[in-house]
């Protein structure tokens, strides 16, 4: 077996294991599983063009203005360049920010970053809603 493929492999499971983790996060609102996957400078650009940091977020599910019943990833793809890579996927939510809901179908984007030999951590991250509610964030 070559360096590249076995490379590949493990970069595919530490993917595999970073998108759970985001997912877990969220759900759960664990603040240390905020610090495993995202970076400190988290930028998060949400489907109508709000930004929001890792301080904002987890204090949002925190006040519990942002609550999930559900959310899961598919058709996740990843492409790695040096010590950046980026992942594309879909998502479907059922949730709530505040009073309106933000149950659909979304794209997301998320870039993420590695200083040495550091495990990947998201650095931003972008979703887009692709169908149904229209509501602001």
């Amino acid at each position: 077996m070559d360096q590249n493929a076995t490379l590949n492999r493990r970069f595919e499971q530490e993917f595999k294991e970073l998108d759970r983790g985001w997912v877990a996060a969220y759900l759960q609102g664990t603040t240390e599983l905020f610090d495993r996957v995202w970076a400190d400078g988290f930028i998060f650009t949400s489907p109508f063009g709000q930004f929001t940091n890792k301080e904002q977020e987890i204090a949002d599910i925190r006040s519990g203005n942002l609550a999930f019943e559900s959310l899961s990833t598919g058709d996740i793809t990843v492409n790695v360049y040096g010590n950046t890579a980026v992942m594309a996927g879909y998502l479907t939510v059922k949730g709530r920010y505040k009073d309106r809901d933000i149950s659909g179908q979304y794209s997301y984007t998320n870039v993420l970053g590695r200083q040495q030999q550091e495990r990947w951590r998201i650095v931003a991250s972008h979703a887009a809603h692709i169908s149904g509610n229209q509501f602001t964030y």
